[in-house]
Formats: structure tokens, sequence, C-alpha cells
């Protein structure tokens, strides 16, 4: 109730009047000015009934006039979502009045980035993350997020708007309680409590994006993709498999933001990982392992060099490295891809590479050896017919614990061609010395038992 703005607009008031009091007295009451009696209190019941009257006046504001109260804004309604969270609208958005006042004119962005600009505007000191976690205000968060999305390639007016409306669910799952101090301490600010009204999560944000007036107006492409990307920020395995391409690289540049966000605070992600790491990543390996590996082009009778790999027969598979990762990013869940940089896939040698070997390692489906060839990293250069494929992983399907995949793979036509290993000089080398000892160690055992 007492805001430090009413609290100060008090204090004004009664410097105001102290200094209208004094003046009166130094001019009229001990001053030069001649002094007529009867003027006198007719200027000072004029002077002292408009200032006692203002002052009366912010003193009832203060204490009876709040701007916390429901307001229709066209979020009125009764909503229960997926994750079984109850919306009963209106909600307060008191704090969407600066919204009117704030939106920055000028610029050369989007009218619903203005808007949102806006509205986060007014959530100045809203946390981001009331665990402590992380100590930004959501203010401050949202536009880190969105200048390091202005920055990356090939962002446009979707993305940006996507990267200002991802966390405006935080606006009503985290509920405010203030303690406000006495009258008679007006310089001490209220304490600010804030507690979870319910789970935050995408849905929320896409909710309040769906309500803006100047969303409303765009292309009706654009806003289902952006909604799309701001719902399921969180949850990739919920976005509907035939949604707009748009949106997939919507939330792909999401978390590439975010990824770029977290390097310039010094997060460094070249660390190596955790066992507590790779458990998570064997985990969710292992949930889309059937499903990744059925969506791969491994058919023998249609090899090209746009196959991701190729499958032998019993059970063996050869991918390229970098395809199968590919394949399954899209398909873990943001903190795992976070964990270990999977945003920015190119193709070529990824730091991940060693965590998702070790991952099939722990799974038993990684082939140590193929072709007569070991392996140190878990990659072979393997020549199938006309197509070199490099940085290559082996897996062997077991006819057991892997089923349904071994037999839908079974099902291929049957590859007649010839497989080799391409070894670098150094395995050759090593390949070498290995077969020289097991001759030295063969004449030795042949000589001693002559």
């Amino acid at each position: 109730m007492y805001d430090p703005k009413f609290r100060m607009a008090i204090l004004i008031s009664i410097a105001v009047s102290v200094f209208t009091v004094i003046n009166v007295i130094l001019e009229y009451v001990i001053g030069d000015a001649s002094f007529q009696f009867d003027h006198y209190i007719i200027k000072v019941s004029s002077v002292g009934s408009a200032l006692i009257g203002g002052f009366v006046f912010v003193l009832v504001c203060t204490k009876f006039i709040t701007f916390e109260k429901y307001r229709k804004t066209g979020f009125e309604a009764t909503y229960r979502d997926e994750t079984g969270t109850g919306f009963n609208f209106p909600v307060s958005l008191s704090k969407y009045m600066p919204d009117i006042i704030a939106s920055p004119g000028g610029q050369e962005i989007h009218p619903v980035e203005a808007e949102l600009l806006g509205f986060i505007n007014g959530y100045r000191d809203w946390p981001y993350d009331i665990t402590g976690q992380d100590s930004d205000s959501l203010h401050t968060h949202t536009m880190k997020q969105w200048t390091e999305m202005c920055k990356l390639p090939n962002a446009k007016e979707p993305h940006r708007i996507a990267a200002l409306a991802q966390d405006l669910g935080k606006v009503f799952a985290y509920k405010e309680s203030r303690r406000p101090y006495p009258l008679r301490q007006f310089w001490k600010q209220d304490k600010v409590a804030y507690s979870r009204r319910c789970v935050e999560h995408g849905g929320l944000s896409a909710f309040i994006l769906g309500t803006m007036p100047s969303f409303l107006s765009m292309p009706e492409r654009r806003r289902r993709a952006i909604l799309i990307a701001v719902r399921f920020r969180d949850n990739p395995t919920f976005i509907p498999a035939n949604c707009d391409p748009l949106a997939l690289e919507i939330y792909e540049m999401l978390h590439m933001a975010a990824e770029k966000v977290a390097e310039a605070e010094g997060y460094d992600a070249q660390e190596a990982a955790s066992e507590e790491d790779i458990a998570h990543l064997t985990s969710e390996i292992d949930s889309f392992f059937g499903s990744i590996i059925r969506s791969l082009e491994v058919n023998p009778a249609g090899q090209s060099s746009k196959s991701d790999g190729i499958y032998l027969g019993d059970g063996i598979l050869v991918l390229k490295m970098s395809n199968l990762v590919k394949a399954f990013a899209s398909a873990l869940s943001p903190e795992v891809r976070r964990r270990f940089t999977m945003w920015r896939l190119d193709g070529k040698a990824h730091p991940c590479w060693p965590a998702f070997i070790a991952a099939f390692t722990k799974m038993n489906l990684l082939m140590e050896t193929f072709q007569n060839a070991k392996t140190n990293n878990g990659l072979y250069n393997v020549k199938i017919g006309d197509h070199d494929l490099k940085n290559c992983i082996v897996l062997k399907i077991d006819v057991v614990n892997q089923s349904e995949l071994r037999h839908s793979l079974d099902a291929l036509p049957k590859y007649a061609g010839v497989v080799e290993v391409i070894q670098d000089e150094a395995s050759l080398k090593d390949e070498i010395i290995a077969a020289a000892n097991s001759v030295d160690e063969m004449l030795k055992q042949a000589r001693e038992s002559l």
C-alpha cells in the first residue's frame, strides 16, 4: 500500500507545506511588508485549505487506491493446459500499463517486438528464477536473449519475437507478496518475496503472447510457428511432427541464443563430461534409440553420398557419426543438448562425439573391432562399394535386447558388396607391429617345442 513513490509524494507535500508556512511567517509576520490581519487570515485560510486538501487527497490515495486490482485486458478465461495447470483469469496486469507508455519508438523493430519490450520493461525487478540459481531479473535475462538472437545469422522478426516472448509465463507463474513499512519509515522500501503460483512453462508464455494486439495482426503462418516454438521450447518431443519447418528453426535458434549468452557469461562447455552427464545422455539415447535408427537412411539397395550409413546384416550397422548425432540431437532434452553444446552441428567432428561413444559403450552396442581392425576412439573410416564413409561408428544390434529394431533392419535387402576399413598410417603401423609380434611369438614357441 505504501509504495516508495507514494511515500515520496507525501514527503514532497509535507516539504511544500512547511516551506509555505515559513514563507508566510517571514514575509507577513516578521518581514517588512505591511501587516493586515483580516487580509492575512483570508490568505492563510486559502493557502492552508489548499495544502491540507492536497495532503489529505494524497493520503487517501496512498491508503485506499492501488493499481493491483484486476482489469479487463482480454485475458478473461478459464483454462487448463496439458500439464494440469488451471488458470482462472483475469490476471492482475497492473504492470501491463508500461506497455502503453514505454514501447520504444523510432527503431527498426517489428511492432510486436516494441509491444513486448514495453511489457517486459514493466518487470525490471521481477525475478527470472525464484530458486536463486540465476540472479538476473526477468527484464535483464530477456534482453540478453534478445540481444544475442539479433546477432545470429538469418534471425528475422519471428526469431526475435520468440526470444522476447519465451519467458512471459513467469509474470503469472510467480506471485509477488509485499510487506510494507509504516508511513513514519517512508525511506524504507517494501520487503518483497516471490512464490510460485504454478509451474512455469511455455504454454503460459504462448498464451500471454497470443493476447498481444500487434501479434494478432501477423500472418497466421508466422503466428503458429512462433507459438509452437515458444510453447514447446523445453519439451521438443511434443512438437507436432507435421509442424511448419519455421517453428523448428525458431526452436533451434532460441537455444542457440541461450548458448551464446552462457558463453558470454563464462560457461565452459568444453570441460570433461561427468559420469552423471554421461548417464543422462545414455538414458535419453536409450529412450529414442529404436525410433531414431528406424528414421535413418541405411538401406543397402539405395546407397548414395546422402545416406546416413548402411546395414550390413547380422545386426551390424555402419553409421556416419555426424548424421547419427544430428538425428539424436533434435529429440534430446534442451538441458542435455546445452551440456554437450549440440545446438550448432555442422557435420564436422564435434566435442560431444566421445560422450555419444561412451553412451553406446554403456548400452553394449559399440563394436570395438570391425573387419579385424581395432579402434581407439570408437570410429572407423570405411569404404563401401564406391562410397568412402569417414568417421563412422559401427553398432551391433542385438536380436534379444533390440528385437523389434533387429527384425526391422533384417527386412532390408541383403548387402552383397565388399566392405573395407581404411586405416590411417598410425593404426596401420600398430596393426603391422602387432602382427609381427604375433609371428615372432609363434616362431619362438615353435623353436621351444623342437
